[in-house]
This record gives C-alpha cells, sequence and structure tokens, in this order.
C-alpha cells in the first residue's frame, strides 16, 4: 500500500513476478477470454526486477496516483443491502463446522420496482478471515429458515439446512481468492423482497487460529433495466473415491439429470472448486457439430486462489451441448498440501479434508427477455442438492 511497504519486500516482488506466481491469475490463457486478467507483461517484470536489483529507489511522490479508496472495506463501494448475523459466533477449535445464518434483507429498504430485487454484484467480508473456508449465499424464498435460527445460527452441513428445498435458489458464494464483480449490463439474480439470505459459512480450523467471526454479505443492486436473470448449475461429481498414493487420479463431473443443456443458452462465467488434493481442472463443453468448447483449464491448482472466472464475451452454448469438469488429483506423500500422512482414501464430502469435484456455471438462457415481458422456464435447472432449482 506504500513505497515503505513495497521498499521493504523487493526481493520478493522480483521473485514472486518473474516465476509468475505474482499476481495470482490461474486460468490457461489459450482456454477462454475473461475480464480483468491479472497477467504482467514481460517488460513489467523486468522493470521490476530492475528496480529491485538497483536499490529499489522510490521516485518522484509527486508522480504518485491518487490513492485508491476502498469504501466501508468494500472493493466495489457501498453496497446496497448489507446483512450478517446481529451477535459473533464462536466455532469449534477442533474440527470443521457448516454453520448457517437466516438474515432478513434491511429493513426500510424496498425494490425500485415490483417484488424482486435485481442484483448485479455480491461480496463477502469474513468476519475472521484465517478460519472461514468458504461461504454461500443461499435465497429462502418462503422465510421457513428463521424458525431453525435462534440468533445464533443452525448445523447445516451440506446445504441450507432446511427441508423444502423447492423455496431455495442462491446468489453465489465466495472461497479464498475470490473478488467481486459486476454482472454485465442487463443480467441481473433475481432476489424475492420477502424472502431471506441463508448464508452458509464453512468453518475450517487453521494453525491455531480461533474465533469468534461476524462474516458479512453485501448486495449491489442493478442500476441498468434487466432483461435475463442469471443461474448458476453445477458441473459436478459426487461419487468417487481418491486411492492413496495416487499422484494424478482423474474424476469427471457432469450436468446433473439430463447431462446436457435442453435449451440455448450464454454463459456469462465458471467457477471452479477443489480442495487440498486438487491440482487441475478442466472445464469444456461438447457442442453439438462443432466438437469441444475449452471453458477454463486450470493447470496448476490453488485453494487460496479461488473465484467466478468471468468472460469478456459470454460464451454461446447451443440447446444439447454437454458440459463437463475433469479434476486431477494429488494424493500422493509428496504433494505438500495432502491433509494425511500417511495418505488415505479421499472421497466427495463437505470437510477441508475430503474433496470436491464441481465447477458452477452462470448461465441466461437465450430466450428469455423481461423487457419484452418473457420469463423463461428454470424447471429444468439443477441445484448443487440434486433437485431441479426453485423458479421464481
Amino acid at each position: 500500500m506504500t513505497f515503505a511497504d513495497a521498499h521493504l519486500r523487493a526481493s520478493d516482488i522480483k521473485y514472486m513476478t518473474s516465476t509468475r506466481q505474482m499476481p495470482p491469475w490461474k486460468p490457461v490463457q489459450s482456454c477462454g477470454i475473461f475480464n480483468g486478467p491479472r497477467i504482467l507483461q514481460q517488460a513489467d517484470i523486468d522493470t521490476l526486477a530492475k528496480w529491485a536489483d538497483t536499490g529499489a529507489p522510490e521516485g518522484n511522490p509527486a508522480d504518485l496516483p491518487t490513492p485508491l479508496n476502498f469504501s466501508g472495506g468494500w472493493a466495489l463501494g457501498e453496497p446496497d443491502l448489507v446483512v450478517k448475523n446481529p451477535t459473533p459466533y464462536t466455532p469449534p477449535a477442533d474440527q470443521d463446522m457448516y454453520r448457517c445464518y437466516s438474515l432478513a434483507l434491511p429493513q426500510g429498504v424496498t425494490p425500485p420496482s415490483g417484488n424482486n430485487f435485481y442484483i448485479s454484484a455480491i461480496d463477502l467480508k469474513p468476519g475472521n478471515r484465517p478460519i472461514v473456508h468458504h461461504a454461500i449465499a443461499f435465497i429462502d424464498n418462503n422465510g421457513i429458515s428463521a424458525s431453525k435460527d435462534d440468533g445464533s445460527g443452525y448445523p447445516c452441513f451440506g446445504g441450507p439446512g432446511i427441508d423444502s428445498l423447492s423455496s431455495i435458489g442462491a446468489l453465489g458464494g465466495w472461497a479464498p481468492g475470490a473478488r467481486a464483480a459486476f454482472l454485465p449490463d442487463g443480467v441481473a439474480m433475481e432476489l424475492p423482497a420477502k424472502a431471506r439470505i441463508v448464508l452458509q459459512v464453512h468453518y475450517h480450523p487453521h494453525l491455531g487460529a480461533v474465533g469468534p467471526d461476524q462474516t458479512e454479505f453485501a448486495m449491489y443492486l442493478s442500476r441498468k433495466p434487466v432483461d435475463k436473470i442469471m443461474s448458476f448449475v453445477p458441473v459436478i461429481n459426487m461419487n468417487f473415491t481418491i486411492p492413496p498414493g495416487n499422484s494424478n487420479y482423474t474424476v469427471t463431473g457432469t450436468l446433473p439429470f439430463l447431462g446436457l443443456f435442453p435449451v440455448d443458452v450464454h454463459v456469462i462465467g465458471v467457477f471452479p472448486h477443489m480442495h487440498l488434493l486438487g491440482r487441475k481442472m478442466r472445464v469444456e463443453a461438447d457442442v453439438p457439430g462443432a466438437g469441444k468448447s475449452c471453458l477454463i483449464n486450470i493447470d496448476d491448482w490453488d485453494f487460496n486462489w479461488q473465484g467466478m472466472y468471468q468472460y469478456k464475451d459470454p460464451i454461446a452454448l447451443p440447446a444439447g451441448s454437454r458440459p463437463a469438469a475433469i479434476a486431477s488429483f494429488d494424493n500422493s506423500a509428496s504433494n505438500s498440501r495432502n491433509p494425511n500422512d500417511p495418505p488415505k482414501p479421499v472421497s466427495w464430502g463437505e470437510a477441508t479434508t475430503d474433496e470436491m469435484c464441481i465447477a458452477f456455471l452462470a448461465i441466461t438462457i437465450d430466450s428469455e427477455h423481461r423487457q419484452a415481458g418473457v420469463t423463461a422456464d428454470r424447471s429444468w435447472v439443477p441445484s448443487l442438492f440434486g433437485a431441479p432449482v426453485a423458479t421464481q
């Protein structure tokens, strides 16, 4: 943030940029063109190296740009809606914990029009960053989660923890390294004004970091007329076991139920997810008459750098396209991130020491045009829970 910070770390900056570990950018450039790629050109890397080698001089302070202002600590500026549990919660220090918080929308805030809010971006601020493994924001359309929450949340392993999954949608999630971004103009997520947010937080004790957490979830309203609603669909495999000692075990995830898109869609972005044994993930789509289209390829997976990668131009996938996520795992003793010593069989599970093979695709449906009064049928859209998402 300051020259003093940079000067102190000049040799580290030279090393981390020359090895391209920083800035952190995981997608292989030959697969997918994304917004905001964090990639330095070689000339910039050479300039940083020369600066470090010559004593890291400051330069003229008068040439400094105006410092960035993160209003309230939010990268996109002050949100329109922020929800959080009214009191901090301290998870156990010796095990993974999934905790759900049933959160009402702020009082006195009404939709600009109609009965729904239209959300163009979300962000999340962990209250205790070292122990927050990830978080997912669910939409509880019927408000039935309120009866389970006494003010301190409730345990919810694997989902929002309520029986009526037909009332559930999703606004997205956060994992380490994720960065907030606005959706394209005319695209938003739909949030009924009378709904509640079920914020599921996965806590994982890490290096003795324990203590209370009060994670905040923020939403930004669309400033433009909304024509299409974005939905998340999982490309997933929940039925696998990685043998101990195998350094390159492959798992393939598919779209649940149909296996293909029954209608024409556009893919806005992709959010791959694995845990500590993950090494690579490639997401592709087998397009009728056109072969395989590469959606993202991460060949050096790092749990600490994840996120929704948003395409510069949404990718068209016609009806009949079959998406797949091909993941590689390293369950050998040579994997320094392996949580088990010696290695043991690892299957799908919610704990950090379990594994996952999933990529969320953020899609819009081509036939939908809200500005013309045309709403798309979403009864076919699978959810993470193995059932179609709620139609709103």
